[in-house]
């Protein structure tokens, strides 16, 4: 029975990916329901978060009393507190709902184990933290969120084999091939918004919108680093098809700067903070505004910047081919180490590779704060 619980619970897993980028602040969760080692329903969040997965599992059974006996597999804790309606946890009990395997314990105080404990007095089986390992990469960002308060921080990067950026001209494209950035398109598609700097908008002119037929619609909310308000509104950031503020981050107000531009959130940052409290300043706010996920795509200053600062929670390269030369430009410049000892580490997680590309995805080790234990 352990393979089929397995089964169903990876079916979750799924459901709660092909919703990922697209539930706003709330969490990405994914729902099965089974009777008799037989589907019945699933579910997942839906656009901006609602409805909730297992309340779209659930409604999506056209003879309810099909539930009575059941068992639901779920991604994340059903919820404990009520918005408009009963809580995940309190349909799951008038339903006949008997058994749910639960991955991940939902950290958000109005809920943090309170829905398991509802289901137990309900006399519901429930299983916890089944598949939570593979299930928790759902979940860094909205834990870092709840946990941390700022998002968490995918610093992405494309470069030759020999990990330049550019040539020393400053042309970069393109290194990688059409695959690599056909999945960088989707990575965006998964992120609630991405950074970028006036720098890399001066250099590349870049729209930071997602590209593919059918997840156009998952661009992520743009976010803009111009210190000293450099990019005016002819750029393609600013002119891009999307129905999303951007949010600019300035030392300065815009006053007559971008002012046509309504959609133009500018937030002033105290020009005295220090760059560690700059970015996290930043990265607060954003949490605050509901991010759980941020892509950052910028050049080799703020890359070292991020990195020498401990800042960085994911490392996604797209590595080509070629090979540059110690003349190209480098991803990331001087971090100053003095000892092996003192080097931050990150380790792969997963390797993909599009022809002759190769992507690694790397995490920053001893940062694990997946599936919170109450």
């Amino acid at each position: 029975m352990l393979a089929n619980h397995t089964k169903w619970m990876n079916f979750a897993i799924l459901q709660g990916l092909r919703s990922k980028g697209a539930t706003g602040k709330n969490p990405p969760v994914g729902c099965v329901i089974v009777k008799n080692d037989t589907l019945l329903s699933y579910g997942r969040t839906g656009t901006s978060g609602r409805p909730h997965a297992e309340e779209e599992a659930m409604n999506n059974v056209f003879d309810k009393k099909s539930l009575i006996g059941s068992t639901m597999y779920v991604t994340l804790e059903p919820c404990a507190h009520k918005n408009n309606g009963l809580s995940c946890a309190e349909q799951i009990s008038k339903s006949g709902i008997k058994e749910v395997f639960v991955s991940c314990i939902d950290p958000d105080d109005r809920t943090n184990y309170k829905g398991i404990k509802f289901l137990k007095t309900k006399e519901i089986k429930v299983h916890e933290n089944f598949m939570k390992d593979k299930a928790s990469k759902l979940y860094d960002g909205f834990f870092s969120r709840i946990l941390k308060k700022r998002p968490f921080i995918t610093l992405k990067i494309a470069c030759s084999l020999d990990g330049k950026i550019a040539l020393k001209n400053n042309k970069s494209k393109w290194i990688t091939n059409e695959m690599s950035r056909s999945y960088s398109h989707f990575l965006r598609s998964q992120n609630d918004a991405i950074m970028t700097s006036s720098s890399t908008i001066l250099n590349d002119n870049p729209r930071m919108d997602c590209r593919l037929n059918g997840l156009d619609i998952r661009s992520p909310t743009k976010i803009i680093l111009d210190r000293y308000l450099k990019i005016s509104s002819n750029y393609n950031i600013y002119n891009s098809l999307t129905n999303n503020e951007i949010f600019l981050y300035s030392l300065s107000e815009m006053k007559g700067h971008l002012t046509e531009k309504k959609f133009i959130k500018n937030i002033r940052v105290d020009k005295k903070l220090n760059d560690k409290d700059f970015f996290n300043f930043i990265f607060k706010d954003l949490a605050n505004k509901g991010v759980n996920n941020l892509l950052i795509e910028v050049g080799s200053i703020i890359n070292t910047l991020l990195l020498s600062l401990n800042l960085v929670d994911e490392l996604v390269i797209f590595r080509s081919g070629n090979i540059i030369g110690n003349d190209g430009l480098p991803f990331v410049n001087n971090l100053n180490f003095n000892e092996i000892n003192d080097l931050t580490n990150y380790k792969i997680s997963s390797l993909k590779t599009f022809e002759d590309n190769i992507l690694e995805i790397r995490n920053l080790t001893n940062k694990d704060i997946r599936c919170s234990q109450a």
